[in-house]
């Protein structure tokens, strides 16, 4: 019977040795929970974009009204206000895949599990607003026997951290998997929506225009700054309505990466530097237009 426990604690400790092989790295984790936290936070910003639209062309309309004399209000109609886009699903699956990506860097800094497996949890239960049919992961996600093998290991905190971060990762994939594919199909008709309130916005910016033109004493000087503030303008809004319409490709990459994270895979380091890449020049693209647009 002694020998019989040797040879099983002895089986389990070289099958936790092998797996840890294929561990993702701390470097890596930080790396992908730092860019699905960015992702997120981009994207978050951008279904704003909407409203941002709203007020800027009730604001064009208004501004023309007042320079030609006519009766003016300062604030959006009630019935602009009730026309507003509701994401609420989006938003949420966003802040728990914010608040995921964030477990993920301090578990892997902290060795804070805990907060983590409550995040993929949360994550799961979120994602069920976009018709997942994948049922939330129950916590806890890392057992405790799991736990003390990884300890047993002798290989320093860092690892035992890993192999019981990668646990969390390997359960929470499949979640992260449909947030991938259904997250672009539940924002293709708010890009639609989007896209009309800033083709909408772009007619308001002409008439207004137009109003200034036909006034003579602005001179030609004058009409080219309006004009060139007003196509800047346009396009930035352009930009609010494309990065919806383009987010597939961020999320497509938010899925590979997170897979290759879950399967050890050896491509997982390119392919989260190819998130995290994609992650930035998103969330760099959201804080320009956000800047230039004063939202």
């Amino acid at each position: 019977m002694q020998l019989l426990r040797k040879t099983l604690v002895v089986t389990v400790l070289s099958v936790a040795a092998a797996a840890c092989a294929a561990l993702p790295t701390t470097e890596k984790v930080k790396s992908f929970g730092d860019a699905a936290a960015s992702s997120s936070s981009a994207m978050k910003n951008a279904l704003n974009a909407d409203r941002l639209v709203a007020v800027r062309k009730s604001t064009e309309r208004e501004a023309k009204a007042y320079v030609t004399g006519k009766a003016y209000r300062l604030v959006m109609t009630a019935e602009e206000e009730s026309n507003l886009l509701k994401a609420d699903d989006q938003v949420a699956v966003l802040s728990a895949l914010d608040a995921y990506a964030k477990a993920l860097v301090k578990a892997a800094d902290k060795g804070v599990i805990d907060d983590l497996e409550t995040a993929s949890v949360n994550l799961g239960t979120a994602a069920a607003s976009l018709g997942a049919a994948a049922v939330p992961t129950a916590a806890p996600i890392v057992g405790p026997a799991f736990k003390l093998t990884g300890r047993l290991l002798g290989l320093g905190l860092g690892n035992a951290y890993a192999a019981e971060i990668q646990s969390v990762i390997r359960a929470t994939d499949p979640t992260v998997q449909v947030i991938a594919t259904n997250m672009p199909k539940s924002l293709d008709p708010i890009a639609l929506v989007i896209q009309e309130e800033v083709n909408r916005y772009e007619f308001e910016r002409q008439n207004l225009l137009n109003a200034i033109r036909r006034d003579k004493k602005v001179d030609r000087l004058q009409l080219y700054k309006e004009y060139l503030v007003a196509r800047n303008d346009v396009v930035v809004m352009q930009q609010q309505a494309i990065s919806i319409r383009k987010s597939s490709g961020i999320f497509n990459k938010l899925g590979k990466a997170h897979k290759a994270l879950a399967d050890g895979s050896p491509d997982a380091a390119a392919l989260v530097a190819d998130f995290a890449a994609a992650s930035a020049e998103l969330a760099e693209l959201i804080k320009a237009v956000r800047t230039v647009s004063g939202g």
